[in-house]
C-alpha cells in the first residue's frame, strides 16, 4: 500500500488543472482562513489498457460559503481485482488524511469518501464493511455512495475527463 509520508509530496493540481507548488501550505491557509472548515478526501480509479489510473481529491469546504478542491493522480499496473482496487482507493484517501491530520485544528473534521455502494445489487457492496473499518479504524468519518461525492463525483470526473479524456 502507499506510504503515508508521500501523499503531500506528489504532484497536485487544482480542479481547473493549475499546478500547486506546495499543497501543504496552500491547504493550511484554506483550512485556517475561516470557521467550520471541513476536509473531504476521496479517490477513484479507472482501468486504462494495461494500467489502472488512480485519482485522489482533497476538498477544503466551508459549508454555505464554498470551497477549494485539488487532485493528484498515479498509475499502476492493471489491477483486476475489484477488492484490491477499492482497498487501494481507500488507502490513498486514508494515507492523505493521516498526513494532513497533524496539521489540522481539532475542530476540522476529516471525512473519507468511499466509492462503494452498500446496496446489495452492486458488486462493491461485498466490501463496504471492510472499507469502512479501514477508514474508521484510522479515526476518520466515512461516507458511502450515494453520499460519497468526493469519490463518486469529483474524483470520478477527474479520472474520466481530465486524465483519460473520456
Amino acid at each position: 500500500m502507499e506510504d503515508a509520508t508521500t501523499m503531500l509530496g506528489k504532484e497536485w493540481k487544482t480542479i481547473e488543472g493549475e499546478p500547486v507548488a506546495d499543497l501543504a501550505s496552500t491547504f493550511a491557509v484554506l483550512v485556517e482562513s475561516g470557521p467550520r472548515r471541513e476536509v473531504h478526501i476521496g479517490s477513484d480509479s479507472q482501468q486504462d489498457g494495461k494500467s489502472t489510473q488512480f485519482v485522489t481529491v482533497l476538498v477544503a469546504l466551508q459549508p454555505g460559503k464554498g470551497g477549494r478542491a485539488f487532485y493528484c493522480k498515479e498509475r499502476s499496473p492493471r489491477i483486476k481485482s475489484l477488492r484490491e482496487r477499492l482497498m487501494r482507493e481507500v488507502w490513498l484517501s486514508v494515507s492523505l488524511g493521516l498526513e494532513l491530520s497533524p496539521r489540522l485544528d481539532e475542530s476540522c473534521a476529516v471525512t473519507v469518501h468511499i466509492d462503494a455502494n452498500p446496496n446489495l445489487k452492486f458488486k462493491s457492496s461485498s466490501y463496504v464493511k471492510e472499507l469502512t473499518s479501514m477508514v474508521v479504524g484510522q479515526g476518520f468519518s466515512a461516507l458511502l455512495k450515494p453520499e460519497s461525492w468526493a469519490a463518486s463525483h469529483a474524483a470520478d470526473h477527474v479520472v474520466k475527463v481530465k486524465v483519460l479524456g473520456l
